[in-house]
């Protein structure tokens, strides 16, 4: 399956940024996004739900006709910040989230309901099956 014209249109390269704690941020975003690759950041990055808004903010205002960008969204059970991270990812309508760290199911619907689309990234055949049970748009 190809990615959606709408994600497509912009990439010269079929490729993500590695989305690199402590060191992703919304210059790095920006900047893939404009040489046409998707970027990425994880949302821990942000230290506050604030700080995440703001960064969330730049990179819709500063790739308007770039590449697409993507939140990684930790969702571990012991990301307390999960939901609320996904629900400001879905206040800037990220048009892809990549999920890390275990199953994607609990930002799915959130992330689905505005037309994002939700990328796991496994490590094993048993993730990519686990993933694909919940009904991700695609693995990494």
């Amino acid at each position: 399956m190809r990615l959606p014209p709408d994600i497509a249109k912009n990439l010269r390269l079929p490729l993500i940024s590695a989305p690199m704690f402590l060191v992703s941020g919304p210059d790095l975003v920006i900047a893939a996004c404009r040489s046409g690759i998707i970027g990425s950041f994880p949302t821990a990055n942000c230290r506050t739900l604030d700080e995440l808004d703001a960064w969330l903010g730049q990179i819709v205002g500063e790739t308007k006709g770039a590449a697409p960008f993507a939140p990684n969204l930790i969702v571990h059970k012991s990301n307390t910040r999960l939901m609320d991270d996904a629900a400001l990812v879905a206040k800037h309508r990220a048009p892809m989230v990549i999920a890390s760290v275990g199953s994607p199911a609990p930002i799915m619907e959130t992330i689905h309901e505005y037309g994002g689309l939700v990328f796991a990234d496994i490590a094993s055949m048993r993730h990519a099956e686990k993933a694909i049970a919940t009904g991700v748009d695609g693995l990494i």
